[in-house]
């Protein structure tokens, strides 16, 4: 989900068959074995080196309970391209991890004006500063009725893979590092430095010593380019060939919630969460209960 991995993670099958159907043309394939040989870190998962994630010590992705980021732009339906909108609140919903302490990031998608997709990501913050994605889940929708559960997972406990979605530290040597993947079997997607100490300019403002950083599927990490300034998170996305929706979004402003619009959207995480019972009993049906910090 960050903005969210989610588009990254849920539609990897999907992502990987459209760029495999480019391979005839000679764009793709070397491009897809040259990610796939070049070394990547895998950061060590420690449940001892974790810290209460609203320490929020990641410039790079702040996890203060209450922030609220507007961005829109456009995606692709199809082959239209239509006005698209996402709006990320860092909520105050708690779970714990594979013994880690993880808090709920909502992401609410609409396309056209009308909800396309609305999930959660739980994140966890280690010693480091490093942001770890745990699990999440998703539903997605079309003319504003469900459709059906996408992504859902929850740690190493439902066959996942936790990884870090931002490193602590982030300088233009940075190695290539593993995301996470939704299953153990999977590859884990990927992230790596592009550019690091630009100036970036959005509908919301102009920021220094922003940090490009790009996110892919293992064997097709060229999906998109995620421009992250200081303090703040993600500012501008930059869809690339891999891109299956082709998000392309700015940061239109950025708020503090009250304490009870806070409440509202969390009440959202644990809503979607209850239905998870139903829809995805193998991941949510016996997992227990998450939980507010208030």
């Amino acid at each position: 989900m960050t903005f969210p991995i989610r588009r990254t993670l849920a539609a990897l099958a999907l992502g990987l068959a459209a760029v495999a159907g480019l391979g005839c043309s000679g764009r793709s394939s070397a491009g897809a074995s040259k990610a796939a040989s070049v070394p990547y870190t895998q950061f060590k998962f420690d449940p001892a080196n974790f810290v209460d994630p609203t320490l929020s010590t990641n410039e790079l992705h702040p996890l203060r309970p209450g922030t609220q980021w507007v961005r829109t732009g456009t995606t692709e339906v199809g082959r239209r391209k239509v006005p698209h909108s996402a709006i990320s609140t860092m909520t105050d919903v708690v779970r714990e991890i594979d013994g880690v302490k993880a808090i709920a990031m909502l992401d609410q998608s609409t396309d056209s004006g009308e909800v396309s997709e609305v999930g959660f990501d739980y994140f966890a913050l280690d010693k480091d500063g490093n942001v770890w994605i745990m699990g999440g889940y998703t539903e997605d929708f079309q003319g504003g009725a469900f459709t059906g559960a996408g992504e859902a997972w929850l740690g190493k406990e439902t066959g996942g893979v936790p990884g870090v979605l931002v490193p602590g530290k982030v300088r233009a040597d940075t190695q290539r590092w593993a995301i996470a993947a939704v299953e153990a079997k999977d590859k884990p997607s990927l992230g790596e430095p592009v550019q690091v100490g630009i100036r970036k300019c959005v509908k919301f403002g102009c920021f220094d010593n922003v940090t490009v950083i790009r996110e892919g599927e293992f064997k097709a990490i060229d999906n998109e380019l995620k421009y992250y300034a200081p303090g703040v998170g993600v500012i501008f996305n930059d869809p690339k060939l891999a891109s299956l929706h082709q998000d392309s979004f700015e940061l239109v402003n950025i708020v503090q919630l009250t304490a009870e619009g806070l409440a509202e959207q969390s009440k959202v995480v644990l809503d979607l969460e209850e239905h998870g019972r139903t829809t995805v009993p193998r991941v949510y049906g016996s997992a227990k209960r998450s939980t507010r910090l208030s």
